[in-house]
């Protein structure tokens, strides 16, 4: 379900006509709201469990968050909804990677086989090779991927934080995120960051609605269910399962913006379907966790 909410932040963050650091601000802003009143009705602060070396965890895993955000953000501007979550999911590969190397977590060759069939899926709907190389596409495609290996690298952190409430999690890191991005916010009308977009004051007049989805929908909601699955998923099937999200932001472009797809393309998201379905089957889990 998460991955599905994923799939539609896209259109929530261009209809806002935000520019990419206040869209993020927002989301860390509204969200953090939204959390923590819900861990405060909940009385999770009360018993969160956390050290300070599980704080200091949290505000680092923020720190790589909002960053991605801003520059996954940016991405759907200089290429386009589609795209760019597209070349965004370099980062199941950077996680399985790095999780064999830091986590030392075994990854099967079956594992193996329906990732590369999933990462096959992703070059034919991007297909790279038909891409005019402009410089805003480029420069899109390389904040994409950049956005990837800083959420891997949140992904590797959260798994590291067990035995807390992931609510608390989520609020730490959107406070941090709402510090670290204020400066770089334009509080104006106008907007005058990297990416184009409106400042604060276009942002409310106009996006209000769009900029409250994205905090307690994309953020409140869908954080609360990912961190809560990361620690008890092994990192190849949250791998896989992440296939989800450019598979409905592919969708999401087409009937929203009327973005047309190839039939290689529609290949592509078939195999991504094939991949996340078969590498999540009960018995490819049982021999994942073997």
């Amino acid at each position: 379900m998460a991955m599905v909410l994923s799939g539609t932040i896209g259109v929530f963050v261009l209809e806002s006509g935000a520019e990419p650091a206040t869209a993020a601000w927002f989301r860390c802003a509204i969200g953090s709201v939204a959390m923590g009143l819900y861990s405060l009705g909940r009385g999770y602060f009360r018993s969160s469990g956390y050290t300070q070396r599980l704080v200091l965890l949290a505000a680092a895993g923020g720190v790589a968050l909002v960053t991605n955000w801003v520059l996954l953000f940016a991405a759907y501007r200089n290429t386009s909804i589609g795209i760019a979550t597209v070349a965004y999911h370099v980062q199941p590969f950077l996680l399985i990677l790095a999780a064999a190397v830091v986590l030392r977590e075994r990854v099967t060759r079956v594992q193996v086989l329906w990732v590369a069939l999933g990462f096959v899926g992703l070059l034919l709907i991007a297909q790279p090779w038909r891409q005019a190389a402009s410089g805003a596409y480029v420069l899109g495609i390389f904040q994409a991927v950049a956005a990837a290996a800083l959420y891997a690298v949140a992904t590797l952190i959260a798994k590291r934080i067990t035995g807390v409430r992931p609510h608390v999690t989520v609020v730490i890191q959107l406070v941090v995120g709402a510090v670290l991005l204020a400066p770089l916010v334009s509080w104006g009308v106008s907007g005058g960051g990297v990416g184009g977009g409106g400042g604060v004051g276009a942002a409310v007049a106009t996006g209000w609605p769009w900029l409250l989805g994205l905090g307690v929908i994309h953020t409140g909601v869908m954080y609360l269910l990912m961190y809560s699955a990361f620690p008890v998923l092994r990192t190849p099937v949250i791998a896989v399962l992440g296939f989800i999200y450019p598979v409905v932001a592919l969708v999401v472009d087409v009937v929203v913006y009327g973005t047309s797809l190839s039939l290689p393309q529609i290949m592509g998201v078939f195999a991504i379907l094939a991949a996340g379905v078969a590498n999540t089957r009960p018995g490819r889990r049982g021999a994942a966790e073997s």
